[in-house]
């Protein structure tokens, strides 16, 4: 409770420090639109990645604030009007913001997606777009030389092997109720015959060793290109989908929708492998995440 307290505290200093000095007017006499990220990397490169693209095609700018702690807080800041932009995930709607007989809750991605753009929608006065392409949730990763000698591309390809293999998992994975090893048990029909739980980064350097034959990682996680990894597909649909959407107040694309137009083009654009290879050149790299956008957008021939 106290770390979510301060978390509001901080928030609201913030967005009270934005509403003092930002502009209203852009030097080219456009809008100052205002995007809010989470702490983590794949947010932060998509703010500039729309940055980039809507100070190249309009006339308005965009300030980013950076590591907001939690997405209610992002969203209670789009309500407010104090953020303009931002981007959320579709499985945040099964976090306890609705009702359960509002909710239904599906590990379908298509399913998941629909719930958050009504839900969202709704609640929030906002736009919730269609998927950018790619999605930050669980996943099953393999060292990829024991992938490509025994022909596995998918969850249910490790059946026959899964007795012998040692997976590496973050300890609340193990825990949890639905979406937990338990559950992939009974799902999948098997079991490793070892899971160990630990630190995450105790977790790649033990794949990296040869100490784990698997490990539970995130689907945009930069370590999956470091450890030259196989990312398995979840044929099953096991894990709940964390699609990545854009989002923007009605107000503001109505309003502007030469704006509207911009984020149009960017549903559907930026893969899974492209976030995770983004997020390798900020997070291995050192990279900032201007210079990573700028660069993928360059590459893509998107902006000069």
């Amino acid at each position: 409770m106290k770390r979510f307290i301060l978390g509001s505290l901080f928030l609201a200093l913030v967005l009270m420090l934005v509403a003092c000095g930002k502009e209203e007017t852009s030097s080219d006499g456009g809008k100052v639109l205002q995007f809010g990220t989470q702490t983590n990397t794949d947010p932060k490169i998509m703010a500039q990645i729309v940055k980039l693209l809507i100070e190249d095609q309009t006339d308005h700018e965009v300030e980013i604030t950076e590591d907001i702690q939690a997405s209610p807080q992002i969203m209670t800041a789009l309500e407010k009007e104090e953020f303009d932009l931002a981007v959320l995930y579709s499985g945040e709607v099964y976090n306890n913001h609705f009702d359960d007989d509002q909710v239904e809750f599906s590990t379908e991605p298509a399913k998941t997606l629909e719930q958050a753009q009504s839900l969202f929608g709704k609640k929030y006065d906002l736009k919730w777009y269609d998927s950018i392409g790619f999605s930050n949730q669980y996943g099953i990763a393999t060292q990829r030389d024991f992938a490509e000698q025994n022909n596995i591309t998918k969850m249910s390809d490790l059946s026959k092997y899964a007795p012998d293999l040692t997976i590496g998992t973050d300890t609340s994975w193990l825990e949890r109720p639905n979406d937990g090893y338990r559950a992939y048990q009974e799902m999948y029909g098997y079991k490793f015959g070892d899971a160990k739980g630990m630190q995450v980064s105790l977790m790649y350097q033990g794949i990296k060793n040869d100490q784990l034959d698997v490990v539970t990682a995130y689907t945009v996680d930069p370590q999956i290109i470091e450890y030259d990894l196989k990312l398995l597909e979840d044929d099953k649909n096991f894990f709940p989908p964390y699609e990545a959407s854009l989002v923007a107040r009605n107000k503001l694309i109505k309003e502007y929708p030469e704006v509207a137009e911009v984020l149009d083009s960017i549903v559907g654009s930026i893969s899974t492998e492209d976030m995770t290879q983004l997020m390798y050149e900020v997070d291995i790299s050192g990279s900032s995440t201007e210079e990573a956008a700028k660069t993928y957008l360059q590459e893509k021939g998107l902006i000069n």
